[in-house]
């Protein structure tokens, strides 16, 4: 990461609104950019409106932008969970300070409470592994995706069955220990930079694995069935929130905030392979999702 040392610091008048959960949150006031830095992907800036802190990125290549979209998206899905940032899209050709440039989306985001478990090794939370994607020339199937480890490791606190579930329903195969934050003195986690969703049926691939180890005689523990009960709750209860049409209808909401619209040059071909690609994966994996919840309860009522 390399961290810049100058800091600018610019005034400008912004109106923009957050949803948190039922309330709505109207800021209206001047927006100062107070600093930042360059991570290998983005830059980062951070922002005062109204006097609370956000952050503000932006990804450096034309192939990263539509990144923009799944991490807006994400963020709304996840907001009766309680468990993760808010985020809102600057359109492109939109000046906003911190933003390096302008004929690009960015994101908004409220600050995640606390630190990055990577950045806290002694934390228990520290050796979290809940990333459900490892390249198969590395680990054979039962040591990816949906693993024993992670059905485990979902014990640890309460909330971690929730972000899996999340996971599994948004399809968010990189949940690794740098974009999960854990805060000691409330002890709460917060889920962000969700932008690698809806790219392929994970819950098909959790279902598969879930299966493997029934048939190989997998004996859940207490906790762990506990664990996986949470999981599915919050599996039910997203899968009967948002069905397919209207998740494709906020994908495409996103979709023109974000700029990539037909009458614009950042709607490429490759762009529109994308959505059609992201609607697939979201009818598929909502059709997959009961078929994991089917096999969840044969776990927790016994197989």
């Amino acid at each position: 990461m390399r961290v810049r040392a100058t800091i600018f610091r610019g005034m400008f008048f912004f109106g923009i609104t957050f949803s948190s959960l039922c309330k709505q949150y109207t800021y209206k006031d001047i927006v100062l950019s107070i600093g930042g830095f360059e991570s290998k992907n983005s830059f980062i800036s951070y922002v005062t409106i109204d006097g609370i802190q956000y952050l503000l990125k932006q990804k450096k290549t034309p192939s990263k932008q539509f990144s923009v979209v799944r991490d807006a998206l994400a963020a709304w899905i996840a907001e009766d969970l309680n468990i993760a940032h808010h985020v809102t899209i600057i359109g492109p050709n939109q000046d906003f300070p911190g933003k390096k440039n302008v004929l690009w989306p960015a994101t908004l985001h409220t600050i995640a409470p606390g630190k990055m478990v990577r950045a806290q090794p002694e934390s228990k939370y520290y050796k979290l592994g809940l990333k459900q994607r490892i390249p198969e020339a590395i680990l054979p199937m039962y040591n990816r995706w949906l693993t024993e480890k992670i059905i485990h490791q979902m014990t640890w606190h309460r909330q971690l069955p929730v972000i899996i579930g999340l996971d599994l329903f948004i399809c968010n195969t990189d949940r690794h220990r740098a974009n999960i934050f854990y805060d000691p003195a409330t002890d709460t986690f917060c889920a962000i930079d969700m932008d690698n969703i809806f790219r392929r049926d994970l819950p098909a691939l959790a279902c598969e694995k879930l299966h493997m180890m029934i048939d190989q005689g997998k004996k859940f523990t207490t906790k762990e069935i506990q664990a996986l009960v949470k999981m599915r709750d919050t599996l039910m209860f997203l899968h009967n929130k948002y069905n397919p049409q209207m998740l494709i209808e906020k994908l495409h909401y996103f979709v023109v905030q974000a700029g990539f619209t037909q009458d614009s040059p950042l709607y490429t071909k490759k762009i529109e392979k994308k959505i059609i690609r992201h609607e697939t994966t979201i009818m598929q994996s909502h059709e997959s999702i009961k078929n994991l919840i089917i096999t969840l309860n044969k776990i927790i009522y016994g197989y």
